[in-house]
């Protein structure tokens, strides 16, 4: 039995092609599909690398620069240490030639209640001074050069009539010495 050439050859050509469809074109739509997808993760991989990159090299620098690490930690430390901020009030209004008649601790509270991580704590100190108005400028700049972070959110005043000399002594003789209120406000971790 002999079967003609251009059947036969139209024959195979219809095979081939039903292979082609049936079996090479679901693996080579894989392979895209799989090709896509290894494109994707390189890509991502890429992505990843390159942000845990900026993080190390970030880290290194904060590593590379401790005294900016310190003065944050000294600005906004974790533990609160009441006993140091009291001794830190004392000594700077008598450098300022102030005297602390009171000092209370106002308020203790979380700054931002809603965070789940670390909380920022809000200290509020009510500080009664005695002293004149150039000391209390003195006191102020203290607490603003201070590395803490330090807000003073009220001041009030009242003429102290105890402290005041016999009324013959002219106003340009004495400084009058005022009672001060300072409501402070600092944070910490």
């Amino acid at each position: 039995m002999q079967v003609d050439r251009p059947i036969a050859i139209a024959i195979i050509l219809f095979i081939i092609l039903l292979l082609v469809f049936f079996l090479v074109a679901p693996e080579y739509k894989m392979f895209k599909k799989l090709q896509t997808e290894l494109g994707e993760k390189i890509a991502e991989f890429n992505a990843e690398y390159d942000y845990y990159a900026e993080i190390t090299k970030a880290y290194h620098e904060l590593q590379s620069r401790p005294e900016d690490i310190k003065k944050i930690d000294d600005a906004l430390p974790q533990d609160p240490n009441l006993g140091k901020l009291v001794y830190y009030f004392q000594k700077i209004a008598s450098e300022n030639g102030m005297i602390i008649k009171d000092l209370f601790l106002s308020k203790s509270s979380s700054a931002n209640p809603s965070a789940k991580t670390k909380k920022i704590n809000e200290i509020v100190f009510s500080i009664s001074l005695l002293g004149d108005y150039p000391s209390l400028g003195n006191f102020l700049a203290s607490l603003e050069k201070s590395s803490r972070l330090f807000e003073v959110t009220n001041i009030s005043f009242a003429s102290d009539s105890s402290s005041e000399l016999a009324s013959s002594l002219s106003q340009f003789q004495i400084q009058q010495i005022y009672s001060f209120s300072l409501q402070i406000k600092t944070y910490s971790y």
